[in-house]
């Protein structure tokens, strides 16, 4: 009857398998972790610039601003992230990315609010890829407000 085998021999058997292994999900770990630092910073910077813009550019939901008189119609305006976010941070960050789009976009229109500001969210699969992203997309009217 053969001997069973021993623990350190089928430790040394695996242990190039578990290094892989481990190191394979170090890396998956380090990847989005780090992924979700940038899009962090990044949302940070782009809150800050959105404040700036909000002086200058009064964004509602509602179809009127009240005790404003409209006094042009500029049209329809939208922002649109770059960001495909996969991550509650990069999520945030798409968001962010498109008021940002819309409000510049407004006030190169010479717009200086929005109504009917909205958000959505599209969800897809990208190409080549198992996993769903999701990006936002902001729409509102740009008008001129006395």
């Amino acid at each position: 009857m053969p001997d069973k085998p021993t623990f350190s021999y089928l430790f040394s058997s695996f242990s190039p398998v578990l290094i892989i292994i481990i190191l394979f999900a170090f890396f998956i770990f380090w990847r989005i972790n780090n992924k979700k630092q940038k899009a962090s910073k990044k949302n940070l910077e782009t809150s800050k610039m959105i404040d700036a813009l909000k002086r200058e550019i009064l964004v509602v939901p509602s179809a009127e601003i009240p005790g404003k008189n409209i006094k042009n119609v500029l049209g329809l305006v939208r922002g649109v992230s770059d960001t495909q976010a996969s991550t509650k941070e990069e999520f945030s960050l798409s968001e962010t990315e498109a008021l940002y789009d819309m409000l510049k976009n407004a006030k190169n229109m010479g717009a200086n609010a929005i109504i009917d500001a909205k958000v959505s969210t599209g969800t897809y699969q990208t190409q080549g890829s198992q996993w769903q992203v999701s990006q936002a997309i902001y729409t509102g009217t740009a008008i001129v407000v006395e």
